[in-house]
């Protein structure tokens, strides 16, 4: 019986690399071969350098390259103009908060079964972060490059040490966002953020999923380890908040955000705590 092997297109979207084109290739088709041969019935994941891309908020960018920054020395124009790929739009006098995604390697991967074997190649991604603080002089004061997971840890420490300004609750202020159902659909809605009350509406669903509660039911807001869609764009994450009880949406609630609304929602943790 004849062995039949198919092959997943591949990620290689450029001519410059043809040579590491084929040799991923032949490489996939060892594993698949291997795969189908050894194992008949299983599966094989094999990791396989690749060449850098990385993405910024607008798409396609060049490398990211941190070595200009010098505290004491750096102007905020220069920040903006070597920068500006990754700026995520925070509207703060003294703070600059970059995001990208970049990519190093993939995985080639097989599925063997009776005679024959399906196989492919993913691209891994993984997003970064830098925050630059700037003094009154608009020269930078401080900076810090942090993997994706850092992002609340190192806004909240940036509002502890009493940058930024504060938001005014004096009017409840209202944020749209994206609403993470378990079965990982998303959905519109609206936080309204109070002095006293935290609130959700959530868009289309005859009010099944709006509640209304205290800021201080709200144990902590951190990014979820799952339901992270398109790891290639930086622009969006998923950010997940825990409730001291349980409310309509359980005891828990995943949302998709930008960086600006995950900055708005740090600030109004600590200031509804703090009163």
């Amino acid at each position: 019986m004849t062995l039949e092997l198919r092959f997943g297109t591949g990620v290689f979207d450029t001519s410059a690399k043809v040579v590491f084109g084929r040799l991923a290739n032949a490489a996939m088709s060892v594993a698949l071969v291997a795969a189908a041969t050894c194992f008949c019935q299983g599966c094989l994941v094999v990791p396989v350098r690749a060449p850098t891309h990385t993405n910024g908020l607008s798409g396609k960018m060049e490398k990211v390259n941190l070595d200009f920054l010098e505290t004491g020395k750096t102007g905020r124009q220069e920040v903006a103009e070597k920068l500006g790929e990754t700026d995520t739009g925070v509207m703060e006098d003294r703070l600059f908060l970059g995001r990208w995604a970049s990519s190093k390697w993939g995985v080639l991967w097989a599925v063997g079964g009776g005679y024959s074997a399906v196989g492919g190649w993913n691209r891994a991604w993984a997003r970064h972060n830098v925050l630059v603080s700037f003094d009154d002089r608009d020269i930078v004061q401080q900076y810090h490059e942090f993997p994706n997971g850092e992002l609340v840890k190192q806004l909240s420490a940036w509002v502890a040490e009493g940058h930024g300004q504060p938001l005014d609750l004096s009017a409840p202020i209202e944020v749209a966002v994206e609403h993470r159902h378990a079965a990982g659909v998303c959905f519109p809605g609206t936080l309204v953020l109070g002095n006293d009350s935290f609130e959700f509406h959530e868009d289309g669903l005859k009010e099944k999923h709006n509640f209304k509660i205290s800021p201080k039911q709200i144990k902590d807001l951190s990014l979820t380890t799952i339901g992270h869609g398109d790891k290639s764009d930086p622009g969006y994450m998923n950010q997940t908040f825990h409730f001291t009880e349980k409310t309509k949406v359980g005891g828990k609630m995943t949302i998709q955000v930008t960086a600006p609304t995950v900055l708005i929602l740090v600030k109004y943790l600590a200031q509804t705590r703090a009163s």
